[in-house]
């Protein structure tokens, strides 16, 4: 017997403890559909959650070491974002993509340095300085054009 992943069991108690505070009683019915609507929506969440973690262990059981766990991290994160409800959407949208461009940065650097691991010059750190870019900060994001522009300058 397959045992769910822990965030997956958390993820769906967290929802069927939602459906233990809703209320039927006259007047509150919207309130409790509300609340069914976010339930069924932890539970597609969940579901799809658990088909990109069954993915990667299928991936590991076939000798496919290739999954990318920062790639999988990322369609996670889609998916929350994708289901959340929607008092929480809008933040929770902006922060998980917020997470995912720093998840891909994260992973285009390690790219970016193993295939340069063996030769090592200005150019290969100019080039991570780009990668990096879209992640500062304004005066961060500044700096890091001033020195490429040295860059450019002195090359």
């Amino acid at each position: 017997m397959r045992r769910k992943p822990l965030a997956l069991k958390l993820y769906m108690d967290m929802y069927l403890a939602e459906v233990a505070k809703m209320s039927f009683k006259r007047g509150e019915n919207m309130r409790g559909y509300k609340m069914l609507y976010n339930v069924a929506n932890g539970i597609f969440a969940a579901g799809k959650i658990g088909e990109v973690l069954y993915k990667q262990q299928g991936n590991k059981r076939n000798g496919i070491y290739k999954t990318n766990l920062l790639a999988n991290t990322c369609k996670i994160l889609d998916i929350l974002a994708q289901y959340t409800p929607e008092e929480n959407r809008e933040a929770f949208g902006a922060r998980a993509s917020k997470s995912k461009l720093y998840l891909e940065t994260c992973n285009n650097l390690n790219r970016h340095f193993s295939t340069y691991a063996k030769s090592f010059d200005a150019e290969k750190i100019a080039q991570a300085f780009n990668i990096i870019k879209p992640i500062l900060g304004g005066d961060e994001k500044r700096i890091v054009d001033k020195m490429l522009k040295i860059y450019d300058a002195l090359v």
